[in-house]
């Protein structure tokens, strides 16, 4: 009798720890849909940016965080309803802090490439980046082409880093873009490769650094803002955030304000 008990007993428990695990599942399967939900509710998204990063993100002299796509974010937090939180992240952990929901989304000049989108959501693209390859002025590298077998100053897993790979030099580890062209300057490194704004307005502020630009671009690409795969109904929502701006000229007077013209994507 005893041993009918504990089977009736252990077969129960299976059943009742069956059931908790079917709605742990329910469960997170609706946090993945209502994600938009949670964030409004919360009254904060948290955002990834490197914040060392002029002019998409940086730091004023007054230590106030500012910057193109920290413009750009603060505008799709007002148009979702909610306040920005932002998480500053080197540029080699960025995107991995979305695997442990570090942050909502991340905005840092990101390409989308296939390998990202195989893991990774992405957003409509605000803008596209043309690659170029800076130089020290006193450099014998006059042409795209003679950069094989160079050293390139590079974040290791941007795409940036690839496009060096791709003609052929040989990367230099850095953090961050200002340690990328310190080494350039220094002739510790032969080039590094980044956007085209960011390389004009780094000239337009340091008129007298020797840095040179190479005829041609690296490469062409579209940025957008990345998130975690499964949240349709927040990825939609930051697409008519950045349709809405891009066409009303919002997002036009943020970009006149840091580049001088209008990058945005039409």
């Amino acid at each position: 009798m005893k041993k009918w008990l504990l089977a009736i007993i252990l077969v129960l428990s299976m059943v009742g720890l069956a059931a908790c695990g079917s709605d742990d599942k329910e469960s997170s399967g609706a946090e993945a849909k209502n994600k938009l939900q949670q964030i409004q509710e919360k009254g904060i998204i948290t955002i990834g940016l490197e914040g060392t990063f002029p002019p998409f993100s940086y730091h004023e002299v007054s230590g106030e965080l500012t910057g193109f796509e920290f413009e750009l974010a603060e505008q799709i937090a007002k148009d979702l309803g909610v306040e920005a939180k932002y998480v500053e992240t080197k540029w080699d952990s960025l995107i991995a802090g979305l695997d442990t929901d570090k942050y909502d989304f991340v905005i840092n000049n990101i390409s989308i490439n296939d390998e990202r989108k195989a893991k990774y959501d992405f957003t409509i693209p605000y803008m596209k980046s043309i690659a170029k390859l800076a130089v020290h002025e006193d450099s014998d590298i006059t042409s795209l082409s003679d950069f094989a077998g160079k050293k390139a100053a590079q974040t290791v897993t941007s795409n940036f880093a690839q496009d060096a790979r791709d003609l052929g030099a040989e990367i230099v580890a850095t953090d961050n873009l200002t340690n990328s062209i310190e080494l350039v300057l220094q002739k510790r490194a032969d080039g590094t490769i980044h956007d085209q704004v960011t390389f004009l307005t780094y000239l337009q502020e340091q008129k007298d650094a020797p840095l040179r630009l190479v005829d041609g671009d690296v490469s062409s690409t579209d940025i957008a803002i990345i998130l975690n795969q499964n949240h349709s109904e927040f990825r939609e929502a930051l697409n008519d955030s950045i349709k809405k701006r891009s066409e009303d000229g919002t997002f036009a007077a943020i970009s006149k304000k840091y580049f001088g013209d209008n990058i945005i994507s039409q």
